[in-house]
């Protein structure tokens, strides 16, 4: 294992169903949340749920990488002109903390979004009230904001 890694890894403690991997995804998005002033917690909840912190992960909706983001959507907006480039970018956990921190930028905008309601707005939009899908949208934030609470209790040493 490089030092960096081994560096990132022993300043931080993980639940115990990580794996070395997972660790080191979350090492990387816990150090990026910092320059972005996020929520490491948050972020890594949200890592979680998406993608269980595997990089290399593709939706049928067209949500790439470690946080799943949307091709079709932030891609374009992006400018990206190849899927696979996207896929590469969000496939870093770095990268895709970036591009993340960029899409709560942007959420953080609007008034449905703000609080715990952030969760559900990464998810569906600004407009999730009125998604044929709120209910899910709603889970979806229920689990992601858990999580959050749980790795902030049980892992304080992730905010520096």
């Amino acid at each position: 294992m490089p030092w960096l890694l081994i560096v990132l890894l022993a300043g931080y403690n993980y639940p115990s169903y990580f794996k070395e991997d997972q660790q080191i995804n979350a090492a990387i998005i816990i150090e990026q949340a910092s320059r972005f002033d996020l929520d490491p917690y948050h972020l890594v909840a949200i890592a979680w749920v998406e993608s269980r912190l595997k990089p290399n992960r593709i939706s049928p909706t067209g949500d790439y990488g470690i946080f799943q983001i949307n091709y079709n959507f932030w891609g374009k907006k992006w400018e990206y002109k190849s899927k696979k480039k996207f896929l590469i970018d969000m496939s870093s956990p770095g990268h895709a903390t970036v591009a993340a921190a960029v899409v709560f930028k942007e959420m953080k905008k609007y008034r449905a979004c703000q609080g715990l309601n952030l969760s559900a707005c990464y998810n569906g939009g600004p407009g999730w009230q009125k998604s044929k899908n709120k209910k899910k949208i709603l889970d979806y934030a229920t689990r992601v904001n858990c999580l959050a609470r749980s790795y902030k209790n049980k892992f304080p040493n992730w905010e520096q």
